[in-house]
């Protein structure tokens, strides 16, 4: 084939720039630096890696000036770098022969062949690109040292704290997502996770890895995704912008971490072939030395893809994850099913992306054979189960930082933002008549039968969740904002309603990319000034001043200070505990009915001093009376009433005092 006719042309490729009809690949594995671009003293160089017939990887350097080179030349300098190489391994295993004297060409990783030769000014500078020698006979599939996975020094020293098993499989899992949802949303968007006590395999149908891509899959410090986290700040919430790399340690550390080898298969939508990756945790910890030298290298391969990979990804792109000799076994798959779909619950089914409203389900999500958006089960599905129909509390919040602490950040150097945007939504989760029990205590009961390990009741529960772009942090898992909390506050008489109406809501927080997560995402970054804004949002003894954070809240888009949150946030308390509870005398601080009051004018009593109006319907002891229904108090026998509390609401307004007289008897008038 005529090389001439395969001039090499860019063409545009989403999130990577420019993609050259030969795989650009990131600088060979000669120690150099991932970066795109070149300081000024180094050298500027072509760069081939060759992939032989017999399985070994050579690299050739071509000097900047040269426009071409010719195939017989090209073999040759790979001949005397595969010859000085053999001799330098001094090997008992000899070599596969490479046919030196047939007629060779070179092949891409989309089949194209040249025999001629090859042109180099459309080439970029210090990238790699990959070529197959082909000499007639059968390829090699495994090629040695393929894969340069050395990691930067430094981030050695950085490494994220201990993974649990589903902190370590959701990392992974944000790869997937983050690649499907590059897909167009006419394409398939399928994650497909399989595990068994052999085996765990995590396969999506995303745009898949050129050799550039999945080298850095396997390098820590080489994230595909940082440079796109500024593009994840701001926007509509719930921000499903799944831009989740930042560290560069997921893919890496995450499968060392679940088990003792790893294959990584990726196919690009126009490649021919399946690029593959191999991952040996003893091999590479073996073969690790200290110091700014160290190297990982690692086999690699070439296949074509399986029957059942093609009918997974009809688009013709995928990625495959295999993590072999699982160390946690005959896990609790119904348990993980769950905390799966908390953590990634919004791009599983959602009401926010329909501009009818309609939930939607933006990813097939399959856990061994199982759609997510299908099981019961998970806290979010069951919280929201268990809240009442009324309106949510909703703010939307951006956080900003002031001039003082912007200039700061940006003198240390770190990767924080200058800007943050957070949406909060309270449901109300109401006492029921049917069972006289609390909703929130029926959502951690049916979480603990599930197999939880956070087991919470009414009184401990935790208030506050916390996502970032979509994603769950497990451990953003707070009792409360200060704004929500008026469990020891200060209260008069016809507000005492709060104390117990403010431990029965759940306030799911969804942000940006402005906020930072730890490492291992699961919470946010401790020391963050958005973080601290967050945490204490609505308190007094924190000014924006102090944190060096300015806030602007809103609700339904009106601007509000801490003052009017406040009063607002009663009166949503006030009307959800007046139209759903439909017990009062459920929680705490019991308010209790006066009797015979002095100001029975002010109470709207009747004159005859022995009859009150319910305003709501109040039940005691097995009977009830309904609202507008008038009591009559007969003093006498206590009925089961003597010396407790009791209450009614009287004119929506709530009475807490004591009671002048302790005898009486409810009947229905």
């Amino acid at each position: 084939m005529d090389d001439n006719r395969h001039s090499l042309t860019p063409q545009k490729r989403p999130h990577d720039g420019y993609i050259w009809r030969f795989n650009k690949r990131t600088p060979d594995s000669g120690g150099g630096s991932s970066r795109n671009t070149v300081s000024g003293g180094s050298r500027r160089v072509y760069k081939l890696k060759i992939l032989l017939p017999n399985g070994m990887t050579v690299s050739v350097k071509i000097p900047e000036g040269t426009e071409s080179i010719t195939v017989k030349d090209l073999a040759n300098r790979v001949k005397e770098q595969c010859h000085r190489a053999i001799q330098a391994e001094k090997t008992s295993n000899p070599k596969k022969s490479v046919k030196w004297d047939a007629d060779l060409c070179f092949i891409d990783d989309y089949d194209r062949v040249f025999r001629n030769c090859l042109k180099l000014t459309k080439l970029e500078m210090n990238r790699v690109y990959n070529l197959r020698l082909d000499d007639g006979s059968p390829p090699a599939t495994i090629y040695e040292n393929m894969w340069d996975l050395t990691p930067d020094t430094e981030l050695l020293m950085e490494l994220p704290e201990e993974y649990t098993f589903e902190t370590a499989l959701a990392d992974l899992i944000d790869n997937s997502l983050q690649a499907v949802w590059a897909n167009d949303e006419s394409d398939l968007r399928l994650i497909s996770v399989e595990i068994s006590n052999e085996k765990i395999s995590i396969f999506d149908s995303g745009p898949g890895m050129d050799s550039t891509s999945i080298e850095k899959w396997g390098k820590m410090g080489a994230s595909l995704h940082r440079a796109y986290k500024t593009q994840a700040i701001g926007g509509k919430p719930p921000y499903l912008k799944p831009a989740f790399g930042m560290f560069g340690y997921g893919g890496f550390i995450a499968s060392m971490h679940l088990g003792r080898r790893t294959e990584v298969s990726s196919k690009t939508k126009s490649g021919k072939k399946v690029y593959m990756l191999h991952l040996e945790r003893d091999a590479l910890v073996s073969g690790s030395v200290s110091g700014s030298k160290a190297c990982w290298r690692t086999y690699g391969g070439l296949r074509d893809p399986t029957n059942d990979e093609l009918e997974l990804s009809p688009g013709g792109s995928f990625t495959k994850v295999e993590i072999f000799e699982p160390k946690m076994r005959s896990a609790n798959i119904t348990r993980l099913k769950c905390k799966l779909k908390d953590i990634y619950f919004p791009y599983i089914q959602c009401d926010d992306l329909s501009k009818k409203g309609r939930t939607i389900m933006p990813i097939e999500f399959q856990v061994n054979g199982d759609d997510l958006a299908e099981i019961p089960g998970g806290e979010v599905a069951l919280t929201n189960l268990a809240s009442c129909n009324g309106p949510e509390f909703v703010l939307q919040i951006r956080f900003k930082l002031n001039h003082d602490n912007a200039t700061m950040t940006t003198s240390q150097g770190t990767r924080s933002s200058n800007e943050a945007n957070a949406r909060l939504r309270c449901v109300y989760l109401p006492v029921k008549e049917a069972s006289g029990k609390e909703s929130i205590e029926s959502v951690t009961k049916a979480l603990s039968k599930i197999g939880y390990d956070h087991i919470e009741e009414f009184r401990s529960f935790r208030h506050v969740s916390c996502r970032r772009l979509g994603r769950l942090l497990p451990d953003a898992r707070w009792a409360w904002l200060p704004f929500m909390d008026f469990r020891q506050r200060k209260t008069d008489r016809s507000q005492v309603f709060v104390k117990k109406s403010c431990m029965r809501v759940k306030c799911f927080i969804e942000t940006d990319a402005g906020f930072s997560p730890t490492p291992s995402k699961t919470d946010f970054a401790h020391q963050n000034p958005f973080t601290t804004a967050l945490r204490n949002l609505g308190s007094n003894q924190l000014s924006e001043k102090d944190s060096g954070v300015d806030i602007d809240i809103r609700r339904d888009g009106k601007s509000l200070n801490l003052t009017q949150l406040d009063k607002q946030y009663q009166l949503w308390l006030r009307e959800m505990h007046e139209r759903y509870d439909e017990e009062d005398n459920c929680g705490i601080d019991e308010p209790v009915l006066i009797v015979n009051p002095l100001n029975k004018k002010a109470l709207h009593i009747s004159r005859s001093s022995d009859v009150v109006r319910v305003h709501k319907a109040f039940r005691r002891n097995g009977k009830s009376w309904k609202s507008g229904q008038k009591i009559k108090i007969l003093k006498g026998a206590c009925a089961g009433f003597h010396n407790q509390n009791v209450y009614a609401t009287f004119e929506c307004i709530l009475l807490e005092g004591f009671i002048e007289d302790a005898g009486g008897e409810f009947q229905n008038s």
